[in-house]
């Protein structure tokens, strides 16, 4: 099998049993994942709030896999300050919550992580251009931020087109960026969409967790996952 980069394929930590995070961690990475997906909700910008920050800072403290942190909130300053207590290695921030990207971005970077802009679907791929030299990754979200609960959410089917002009604006000015889709991905969707230019894929009950099974759950993924790169 080809070389799987760190970030590829994450687990989604708010779909794990929340009662048991420590436990479920362990299983991800007997499973064989890199890295884990951590969503940080603030209530506000989406109406969800799964797990609090200080139970990410101690599960960090639990597991050697990298954080790929993913924050969805009005205020982003502060957020971004308490996320770096998880030791990350990447953080991305919703473009639409953020008066002064650039700061953030700064913010980021300046702190030695790695960092990347989120951008929901109804948001203009045009929006991310002041920002395309400063950013390291590029998360599209499939469904609207906090709403992956909600059956009635529907997700945006027609991210094909999406998916390969975001390729293009990546690469017009920095080839080897990472393009990550998150929301309700499919294991189907995996190698359709790699294909396009996606890099890395936020797994959740869709997929990774579509049965207690993670090692066999994430082996299928990862199938998929090389079909793509074909």
């Amino acid at each position: 099998m080809s070389h799987i980069p760190v970030f590829s394929l994450e687990p989604s930590v708010i779909c794990c049993d929340l009662c048991d995070l420590g436990h479920e961690v362990q299983k991800w990475e007997i499973a064989g994942a890199k890295a884990l997906h951590i969503d940080v909700l603030d209530g506000a910008f989406a109406p969800s709030l799964p797990v609090g920050l200080d139970t990410f800072i101690q599960l960090s403290k639990r597991t050697k896999l990298p954080f790929d942190v993913h924050i969805m909130s009005l205020q982003n300053q502060w957020f971004i300050e308490q996320c770096l207590r998880m030791n990350p290695a990447r953080i991305c921030f919703q473009l639409e919550g953020e008066p002064d990207p650039f700061a953030r971005i700064e913010q980021i970077r300046t702190a030695g992580v790695i960092p990347g802009l989120a951008m929901a679907p109804s948001t203009p791929l045009e929006d991310l251009m002041p920002y395309i030299d400063l950013i390291d990754f590029l998360l599209l979200m499939r469904i609207k931020p906090g709403y992956a609960g909600h059956a009635d959410e529907s997700v945006q089917f027609d991210l094909d087109k999406r998916i390969q002009d975001a390729r293009v604006m990546l690469d017009s000015t920095k080839s080897g960026r990472d393009l990550v889709i998150d929301g309700r991905v499919t294991f189907e969707d995996v190698s359709r969409l790699r294909g396009l230019g996606a890099t890395v894929f936020v797994g959740g009950s869709r997929s990774l967790f579509s049965s207690e099974d993670y090692s066999t759950n994430y082996a299928k993924m990862l199938r998929h996952y090389v079909e793509g790169q074909r």
